[in-house]
């Protein structure tokens, strides 16, 4: 983990009069994360994926699903490699297309590399089916907590029963550790991995693993889209199979 994370999560630790064994704990339950942001501060690094804008689809397929508009392209070769707990693939390209309607599906797509593709208009544009201006997103490697917190982390709950401001720190040292970890969350369009953010009925409490969120707010929507399925599934890149889900912004 890296050095400066396991630093600064001590020190909040410290302010909140948390022991280290009980933040170390806490350490361990964070889940690595690909955020996907409009800009970053290093110049080196190279967008990742494009919001928004005109999709390149392979030669003889329609725009998918009856003409939802086009969210997101992410180009699989341009992410950090080694980073994330579940299996993306090395190249190729994710597409994401969506009304933001739940009770519309939204569609995934995976376009291997090396495939012909051409730009492609839909057939389809109104204020329900628009084309969204384009916007690069650039990569940031961040560590996202469970929506769970610390209730199922052992030692958190123990601090927690014998210390009379115990729950109360744990809560302050969670959204402390929160802000510090998902710092970029406010500028985040797209998150590959990590958690996802629903507190009722989450994907992970039925045994799925959190794959990809696309935030509304950038959209001008009102419910976050997210893509969560079995580690089988998303390594076979059924994406198919996946579930989709929706939270309230």
């Amino acid at each position: 983990m890296e050095a400066n994370l396991r630093t600064r999560a001590h020190e909040l630790g410290r302010m909140r009069g948390i022991p280290e064994a009980v933040v170390d704990e806490v350490l361990r339950h964070l889940r690595p994360s690909i955020q996907l942001c409009p800009f970053i501060d290093d110049n080196e690094v190279r967008p990742a994926a494009m919001a928004g804008g005109l999709p390149r689809l392979p030669e003889g397929m329609e725009w998918p699903d009856s003409d939802h508009p086009h969210l997101a392209t992410i180009d699989c070769a341009a992410l950090p490699r080694d980073v994330l707990d579940i299996d993306l693939p090395q190249d190729g390209h994710l597409l994401v297309f969506s009304d933001f309607d739940r009770f519309d599906a939204p569609v995934l797509l995976y376009i291997p590399a090396g495939t012909e593709t051409t730009e492609r208009e839909p057939r389809v544009v109104d204020e329900d089916w628009p084309i969204h201006a384009p916007e690069p997103l650039y990569p940031v490697v961040a560590r996202y907590l469970d929506n769970a917190d610390w209730s199922d982390i052992p030692g958190a709950v123990e601090f927690a029963e014998h210390i009379p401001s115990g729950e109360r720190n744990m809560n302050e040292f969670i959204e402390d550790l929160r802000r510090f970890t998902d710092d970029s969350a406010g500028f985040t369009r797209i998150r590959l991995g990590g958690h996802s953010r629903y507190f009722q009925n989450p994907p992970e409490d039925d045994g799925l693993t959190h794959f990809l969120t696309v935030f509304a707010d950038p959209f001008d929507q009102a419910l976050d889209l997210a893509f969560a399925g079995t580690r089988e599934d998303i390594a076979a890149r059924r994406y198919e199979k996946l579930g989709c889900y929706w939270e309230a912004v």
